[in-house]
């Protein structure tokens, strides 16, 4: 038996917690009841697993597949995939939402992910790949920094741009405005100004310290990306096409924007 198979098992005793030992158990018959040997040998302390490990080597010797190597079993088994992170599907997720959704709508980026989803209500109906800021880690701090804002935002317009199709984030916005101010960032009147163009749903002064200008855009994002904007959300064309159709613009009667931009550290 390989060592390195033998010590995974010896230093974890079921077969219900380990993928390699379910695979052992599976290749000799563990699909239904458990040989007796088997069971009573996983039944004992630790200090004797490694005769349950003698045993197992036993009675595989005769099995007309054989037990190789810890690929060798992952391959036959198939346990080698549980190993590795699932990704979810990129694109629309239900296409019927992205045109007909009569609930909230919410864009949803998830910057460690390098995520988008387009959220109907509590339903995902798009999910696509991004890119972020060249320096994507942490919250946007000022003009220049590289980085992408986190927080609750909205979206204040939208324009064809050179990045094929632009959303402008409402960025800065109170909680921004409020922390620039203490830093000394920005002066009183610029609060005043941002507060206040946030709460009228209108796109907040762009010629402040803490910067400005920043998008949900085209011209390429996801997997295949560098972190490559200068704080904006990249997207595929295509991505940024059904982003651009799924916002609805400007704010209900109470103020509350009809389409929400949260982005998540």
């Amino acid at each position: 038996m390989n060592p390195l198979l033998k010590v995974r098992l010896m230093s974890t005793p079921t077969c219900t917690r380990v993928p390699t030992l379910l695979a052992l158990a599976t290749a000799i018959g563990c699909g239904g009841p458990a040989p007796r040997a088997i069971e009573a040998d996983a039944a004992r302390p630790m200090s004797t697993v490694a005769a349950a490990v003698n045993r197992i080597e036993t009675l595989t010797a005769g099995h007309a597949d054989g037990i190789g190597t810890v690929d060798e079993v992952s391959a036959k088994t198939g346990t080698g995939e549980l190993d590795k992170p699932t990704e979810p599907p990129l694109g629309p997720v239900q296409p019927e939402l992205l045109d007909r959704c009569s609930e909230a709508r919410t864009i949803v980026i998830y910057k460690a992910a390098r995520r988008l989803e387009l959220l109907c209500g509590e339903t995902v109906a798009g999910r696509y790949g991004v890119s972020l800021g060249f320096a994507p880690e942490g919250h946007k701090h000022h003009e220049g920094d590289g980085r992408t804002p986190e927080g609750e935002y909205f979206i204040s317009t939208k324009y064809h741009s050179k990045f094929h199709r632009s959303l402008q984030v409402a960025y800065p916005n109170a909680v921004d405005a409020d922390r620039g101010l203490r830093d000394g960032q920005i002066g009183p009147a610029q609060h005043r100004a941002i507060v206040g163009a946030f709460k009228g749903c209108r796109t907040p002064p762009q010629n402040t310290a803490l910067g400005s200008y920043i998008q949900v855009h085209g011209g390429g994002g996801g997997r295949d990306y560098s972190d490559w904007t200068l704080g904006c959300v990249a997207l595929e064309n295509d991505a940024i096409e059904q982003a651009f159709a799924f916002h609805r613009p400007g704010c209900s009667p109470d103020g509350h924007p009809r389409t929400v931009l949260q982005i998540l550290p």
